[in-house]
């Protein structure tokens, strides 16, 4: 019922130009920026967004693939929208966005087929506070349209502060074993022996701290690959 009402009240605008029945407009969206994709430590450009050689031992992340910089203002508000104000349908179209990126990763059809999408998951504090987990909307839509099944395998298990208030230094600091596995390392063994793909998904990445904790939450086990998603790179 609560979601109803937020509907009534906020009906579909596009998150770019504000014009009504639709969350990002085909105009507004033929000037979208174009994505440049980087390594997930140093930031030097790569065009699938691959771990570079130089930075492998600092994480266990094949790579990373995002729309675009958090500088884009349709992407901010969108992503605003849906955090903050509960606008949870724009899930869909942000969704929507992020799917062409994962071609980068391998074909759609070898995903469906290879790939687990695993949300970001809040703490139960944060979770209960905000009603719902933004990453996990996204992730549910992905997996809706792309057929990629979805395994919400994490738990965050430290309550950690907002990311977007601290100083680049203090975030890897704030997320230290931040997660871990929500199931035995039996179970995991027997998803990833079917499905070696792991697509972390989350909504913004800066330093990558958040992503590179919930990676190490992973047993290790060879032949797995753990990519990421964002909406949006910092």
């Amino acid at each position: 019922m609560l979601q109803e009402i937020i509907n009534a009240f906020a009906p579909a605008r596009c998150v770019d130009c504000l014009c009504e029945d639709t969350w990002y407009c085909e105009r507004c969206r033929a000037h979208a920026p174009i994505a440049t994709q980087s390594c997930i430590i140093c930031k030097t450009e790569r065009p699938r967004g691959t771990t570079c050689i130089n930075c492998r031992e600092e994480t266990n992340i094949t790579g990373i693939v995002s729309v675009a910089p958090y500088s884009n203002h349709a992407l901010q508000r969108g992503i605003e929208w849906l955090k903050f104000k509960g606008i949870r349908p724009i899930a869909d179209t942000l969704a929507g966005l992020i799917i062409p990126h994962l071609a980068r990763i391998d074909s759609l059809d070898a995903l469906s087929r290879c790939a687990i999408l695993v949300p970001i998951p809040l703490h139960k504090n944060k979770l209960r506070q905000r009603g719902f987990n933004q990453s996990e909307d996204v992730a549910k839509a992905i997996s809706a349209l792309c057929n990629i099944q979805l395994a919400p395998i994490l738990r965050r298990k430290k309550a950690t502060k907002s990311q977007a208030k601290l100083s680049h230094d203090e975030r890897p600091h704030n997320m230290h074993e931040a997660f871990e596995m929500a199931i035995s390392k039996q179970e995991y063994s027997n998803i990833v022996a079917r499905k070696p793909i792991i697509i972390l998904i989350d909504d913004v990445s800066t330093t990558g701290a958040t992503l590179m904790s919930a990676s190490r939450a992973f047993p290790e086990l060879p032949d797995v690959k753990i990519w990421c998603a964002t909406i949006a790179r910092g």
